[in-house]
């Protein structure tokens, strides 16, 4: 039986509509990452695998079960800004980053005979998530985005602090599909992989060559003569 979520919000199973697939995903995302993060607990885990299960609920299968498994445990270590120290990427940029750029699917081979292709991967990140955070909290820092959310950080490598974050956030009432910051990145991220997957060759190829246009003209990262 699932959690029941703290702030109470009607679940999407029971609305008795029947909503579009990519929108489903999307919600069905928002509505896990609150779940897992009260059970798995954890932001780059909870908010990859909650994207990772939505979009398999609607058909999208980015890699099998044992994969699944797999890239979970690698996540793990990511969350609280990386390693819990709070000062690195927030977890929940982490774990939404990772299900994008799994979702663009560059391979090994395909970069091999051509290293532009990692563009794609790196274009995807930063529209679908990296710019959506800074928008919404100015930052991708896990400190940072702490202190925009409660007015101060949590070091949950002391003890007990990882219990006053949790209350804090139980008091703002921000444990909803709509507030909490893993759901909203597991949202973003299922969004995000929806519109991927259903690319053409041909509008992925179109993509990275705007993308590359785009670099050859930037100076805003050339080395100054």
């Amino acid at each position: 039986m699932a959690k029941k979520l703290e702030t109470p919000k009607k679940m999407s199973e029971d609305w008795g509509i029947e909503l579009p697939k990519k929108k489903l995903a999307i919600i069905k995302a928002r509505e896990l990452g609150t779940i897992y993060q009260g059970t798995i607990i954890g932001c780059s885990h909870c908010t990859f695998i909650a994207a990772f299960d939505a979009l398999k609920s609607v058909g999208i299968t980015l890699a099998s079960d044992e994969i699944r498994d797999k890239l979970f445990t690698g996540l793990m270590g990511l969350t609280g800004g990386v390693g819990n120290s709070h000062i690195g990427t927030c977890g929940a940029v982490n774990g939404a980053s990772f299900l994008v750029s799994l979702a663009t699917n560059v391979t090994i081979e395909e970069n091999a005979k051509d290293n532009s292709n990692r563009w794609l991967a790196f274009y995807d990140v930063k529209k679908y998530i990296c710019d959506r955070f800074i928008e919404k909290w100015g930052a991708i820092t896990c400190r940072e985005i702490l202190i925009k959310n409660f007015g101060m950080a949590f070091d949950s490598r002391r003890p007990n602090r990882s219990k006053e974050l949790f209350a804090a956030a139980k008091k703002k009432g921000c444990r909803n599909p709509y507030d909490c910051t893993i759901a909203i990145g597991a949202g973003w991220a299922a969004e995000a992989a929806w519109e991927i997957v259903h690319r053409t060759e041909e509008e992925r190829e179109q993509l990275k060559q705007e993308i590359l246009r785009r670099q050859s003209t930037d100076q805003s990262s050339q080395y100054s003569k």
